[in-house]
């Protein structure tokens, strides 16, 4: 079985590394790209096509909002996760196309947990 392939999308790379570490624990998710940027994350998922985009709400370039309305556009299949510090951004991530928010800081199975989630609801959508 193929494992189920993550572009991480965050400004800071220490984040980027502990979201990582985060979701490799479990040998069904492996990141196979990375992004700083918007920008950044727009042109790897259309180079890499990732199951699932995560991206952080406030990016330098091109926000995680942006960045999820335009990979939506582009990827319909792909599934989007946006994570922010703040609360208040639940709503406009999943006006921007998200399938699920996460808290930044949330812990490392609740991250898990949402990834394979949004991946579920996908398969339930094909059947």
């Amino acid at each position: 079985m193929q494992p189920i392939s993550i572009l991480v999308a965050d400004d800071d790379e220490h984040i980027r590394q502990c979201v990582r570490r985060a979701l490799e624990i479990d040998p069904e998710l492996q990141v196979i790209c990375e992004a700083e940027n918007g920008l950044q994350a727009l042109a790897l998922a259309a180079q890499h096509h990732p199951d699932i985009v995560l991206l952080d709400a406030q990016m330098p370039r091109m926000d995680g909002f942006e960045t999820a309305r335009c990979i939506r556009q582009r990827c319909s299949k792909v599934r989007i996760v946006i994570m922010s510090l703040y609360e208040q951004a639940r709503g406009r991530a999943l006006e921007a196309g998200a399938d699920a928010f996460v808290m930044k800081g949330c812990g490392c199975k609740e991250l898990r947990t949402a990834v394979h989630r949004v991946l579920n609801d996908r398969a339930a959508d094909t059947e």
